[in-house]
């Protein structure tokens, strides 16, 4: 899956030309031209890098820093712009900036700088189905996030340390605090089956049936 780029630019002249090398270079780019543009694209589907510049229309790129933080906080971002003061630097960084870019800038070092950033964000974490640790709610490939019940995050949390994404019946009912041997097995796939509608809008559903002995994620599965 090619690394997800926002570019938040509003000069359409300049956009263009760094998000055709971008996409050149074997990125997919999304392109906004101000700051509530880009606040919805993020909660549309969560980027790997944001390029954004300082100065838009309608604010200060920096107000995009929170939402990033709160929805994308895998992101790398770096600030645009043409102005090179020392304490506009430090104010980015301080606001959560991981780099601070001065226009113009060399699109060959800019491809070199996401390659080397994105090349260091943990294995597998691109591109997988996230349990997030601190709320009950799972985000799937497309960085689309559904909150779940309790029990159905202890479902995918027991799928997510299983051998090979299998959990048998029994482990799942007993994990959900029943006893096997006197549980109605209907009532396991009655859940499963809600769980699965609830998920799809984030990606191809990955819960299987393995043929009555219990059910597999088939895609990579993990707690943030």
């Amino acid at each position: 899956m090619a690394p997800d780029i926002l570019l938040i630019e509003d000069d359409p002249d300049l956009r263009e030309e760094v998000a055709t090398f971008l996409r050149y270079s074997s990125f997919e780019v999304r392109e906004c031209a101000g700051v509530a543009q880009a606040a919805s694209a993020i909660r549309e589907r969560r980027p790997d890098a944001a390029l954004i510049d300082v100065l838009l229309p309608d604010g200060s790129g920096l107000a995009l820093l929170p939402i990033l933080r709160n929805e994308a906080p895998q992101c790398v971002n770096f600030m645009l712009s043409a102005r090179f003061e020392l304490q506009l630097k430090l104010d980015a960084y301080r606001q959560g900036a991981d780099n601070y870019l001065v226009k113009p800038i060399d699109p060959r070092e800019l491809v070199a700088l996401l390659n080397a950033v994105i090349a260091r964000v943990p294995a597998g974490s691109r591109g997988a189905w996230i349990i997030e640790s601190n709320s009950p709610t799972l985000r799937g490939p497309n960085g689309l996030t559904q909150t779940l019940s309790l029990q159905e995050i202890t479902i995918l949390k027991v799928l997510a340390v299983a051998p090979d994404r299998f959990a048998t019946r029994r482990s799942l009912v007993e994990a959900l605090g029943h006893n096997y041997l006197a549980y109605d097995e209907q009532r396991l796939e009655a859940m499963i089956s809600r769980l699965r509608k609830k998920i799809a809008p984030l990606g191809d559903n990955p819960i299987k049936a393995a043929h009555g002995r219990g059910y597999v994620f088939t895609q990579t599965l993990k707690t943030a």
